[in-house]
């Protein structure tokens, strides 16, 4: 049962599970979420909420922040947009009526040629050319580093999958099969690394524990400045 409820000014939505063990805060554009056992008082939530008051007007400034670099990087693509490719910014080149659709890439630029022939808007027909030489790109790269940091690692997966997700980074099921989301292809290269090196650690550790952490640090030392990326950048990965 959901409950709109208020302390000091903050309101927030609660969660209450008999299978949930902790008290947890999230913060979303749309609001602030707390998830509790339904053992836990409603006097003790308030007054955790309450001290993280600070946190969480932070964590929504952020976000803020992060929705308005979405909205610039959303506008209509045009010769003068900025495409993200592996955590470097190219601007794109448009040409209609050519005499067939493809994306090319330079170093000085990304290109998009749409053929005579197609029948749609150019802003979809682009739209739609150039996610799929993202994804095209994604699947070529996360083989790539995959392949790499599974020989590293000795942990190799049953498949690797290339996939669209709206929260998460990647995942690892008890298939050993790992999934990443394209839009990694964006970020940096540590960033993916590290992407890589957490879901193969979960190969031998489903889980998050302390021995789950203390191997993706072996292979990726200091990992957590690319978790951070994450946090801070990661709602700007987005197709402009």
């Amino acid at each position: 049962m959901k409950q709109l409820l208020g302390v000091f000014g903050l309101e927030y939505q609660l969660r209450r599970s008999k299978r949930r063990k902790t008290v947890e805060i999230q913060v979303r554009p749309e609001g602030v979420r707390v998830l509790a056992p339904e053992s836990v008082s409603q006097r003790w939530i308030d007054e955790f909420v309450a001290s993280r008051r600070v946190w969480i007007e932070t964590r929504y400034a952020e976000l803020r922040r992060q929705l308005q670099l979405i909205e610039t990087r959303q506008a209509e693509l045009t010769d003068a947009s900025q495409v993200l490719y592996r955590g470097v910014e190219y601007p794109l080149q448009i040409q209609a009526d050519a005499d067939q659709s493809q994306v090319g890439f330079s170093d000085e630029c990304i290109s998009v040629a749409i053929s005579r022939r197609v029948r749609k808007s150019k802003q979809d027909a682009c739209r739609q050319l150039l996610e799929g030489w993202l994804r095209q790109q994604a699947e070529a790269v996360f083989a790539e580093r995959v392949g790499e940091w599974s020989s590293r690692m000795a942990l190799f997966p049953a498949s690797i999958k290339v996939k669209s997700f709206r929260r998460k980074w990647g995942c690892c099921d008890s298939r050993a099969e790992v999934r990443f989301n394209w839009l990694l292809i964006m970020a940096p290269d540590d960033v993916l690394n590290y992407v890589v090196i957490h879901e193969l650690a979960h190969l031998q550790h489903m889980n998050h524990s302390a021995a789950f952490w203390s191997l993706v640090s072996r292979y990726c030392p200091g990992y957590k400045r690319q978790q951070n990326w994450l946090k801070q950048q990661g709602a700007t990965l987005v197709l402009p």
